[in-house]
């Protein structure tokens, strides 16, 4: 069982770029943390929405962090690309 979990994390981090490993880390957390706030809610009602605002803060992390790559991407790495491609032909 052990094994196959780390074959399964050795693929997953051969395969991602370290952008997505951080999207999906942030959507792990949230998830987690949802999950767990809603466990630890039923017992202690203040704690559990403690934890829930962790878990909506890193909700909106992955949020802010797609659009903020999103535009880099769309702005900035496509004309860095394009004027790779343009000086590489010139020499």
């Amino acid at each position: 069982m052990f094994e196959s979990i780390k074959e399964t994390l050795v693929t997953w981090n051969s395969k991602n770029d370290e952008r997505a490993k951080l999207q999906q880390a942030y959507l792990a957390i949230a998830f987690v943390m949802l999950i767990i706030a809603g466990i630890i809610g039923l017992l202690n009602r203040d704690l559990g929405q403690n934890l829930l605002l962790v878990a909506i803060i890193s909700a909106g992390m992955f949020l802010v962090n797609a659009v903020v790559w999103s535009l880099l991407q769309s702005a900035l790495f496509a004309r860095l690309s394009v004027r790779r491609a343009t000086n590489t032909r010139k020499k």
